[in-house]
């Protein structure tokens, strides 16, 4: 299983919040500030979990998580 997620959020304090707590779990963390990077990025790597706020510009996330599913 991959130990690597996805961070989804255009408020990049957020972000960094999420990103450090989980790499001290040992988890390689990826971010994305917009719904159309998520979707790209979530279409080439294989994460195990995908952190995704609703309210994103370009496609929100809803939108988003009803593409890669």
């Amino acid at each position: 299983m991959s130990n690597e997620i996805l961070i989804v959020d255009d408020e990049d304090r957020i972000r960094r919040l999420l990103k450090m707590y989980l790499e001290r779990e040992s988890f390689e963390i990826h971010e994305a500030s917009n719904g159309q990077e998520a979707y790209e990025l979530a279409m080439e790597n294989n994460y195990a979990c995908i952190l995704l706020d609703l309210m994103l510009p370009e496609m929100d996330g809803i939108q988003v998580a009803t593409k890669i599913a």
